[in-house]
């Protein structure tokens, strides 16, 4: 089987021939951990975007981007949109920008579900309640009536990763999914990412300037500097013996690595 997500080369610039990034290659396999640690302005959440399609006009895309069997550089809309949500899923930082302020919750957790699986009816709505389940959100029916204003942060990051499990995608994209919640949610919300994508046998690409947190949830790492990449391995090679000045300094700068080491080898 093809790797799930096949990036080889991938160059990102602007409409005046800036290059934000440069040559970045990585595979993401079945089942496989992959996450993208650097600064601000790094080049890893375009890298994100451009895996499905979704860099903001004026930006152009080249290089060699699979996801499945689909060449997603170069390709219509029309056929993103038949991998988006069934290929691959994403999770954003703030889920205010995936959900729609106008629809209930359990309505857009239904959209996936009706467009990649075909369900309609009872089967629809069996499987919205359990899509929500799945999240471990309390009191599921009022949580499917409400509207993305009316829930807690941690809630809505919940129904966002509702929807992006729901047609169980061969990845999850999770580009900085717990920046925006306090410390407790947070954990919350990696467990519940952790635990559905070993549950699943999913492949996870996360995105992360927060060195701990992609220390305890990924198995290797692959370290951009200014759209480059810098450093690539297993989380312990990268952690324990970074190779590169700035692999360094991350590391150096990083509070409570240790803990997201062990967290990660419990799980493990």
């Amino acid at each position: 089987m093809t790797p799930a997500i096949q990036v080889t080369d991938l160059r990102i610039t602007t409409a005046d021939g800036a290059v934000l990034v440069d040559g970045v290659t990585f595979t993401v396999e079945d089942g496989a951990r992959l996450g993208i640690v650097g600064e601000s302005g790094s080049g890893k959440s375009l890298t994100a975007l451009a895996v499905m399609g979704l860099l903001p006009a004026g930006l152009v895309a080249s290089g060699s981007v699979r996801v499945g069997d689909v060449e997603v550089v170069g390709a219509p809309e029309r056929t993103l949109r038949t991998i988006r949500g069934r290929v691959v899923a994403p999770v954003f930082q703030e889920p205010m920008t995936a959900l729609d302020p106008l629809m209930r919750a359990g309505d857009q957790i239904a959209e996936p579900l009706r467009r990649h699986r075909g369900l309609r009816g009872d089967a629809l709505r069996q499987a919205v309640r359990a899509a929500v389940g799945d999240v471990a959100l309390p009191d599921p029916e009022r949580i499917e009536r409400a509207h993305p204003w009316e829930l807690s942060g941690g809630q809505r990051q919940r129904v966002a990763i509702a929807m992006a499990l729901a047609c169980r995608p061969r990845v999850l994209i999770a580009d900085e999914p717990t920046t925006a919640l306090d410390v407790t949610v947070q954990a919350q919300v990696l467990d519940l990412l952790e635990n559905a994508v070993a549950d699943r046998g999913m492949g996870l690409l996360f995105i992360s300037h927060d060195l701990p947190v992609v220390a305890r949830t990924v198995d290797r790492v692959l370290v951009l500097e200014h759209g480059r990449t810098v450093e690539e391995g297993t989380v312990q090679q990268v952690v324990a013996h970074p190779a590169e000045a700035y692999t360094r300094r991350l590391v150096g700068s990083a509070r409570s690595l240790q803990d997201a080491l062990d967290a990660g080898r419990k799980r493990a």
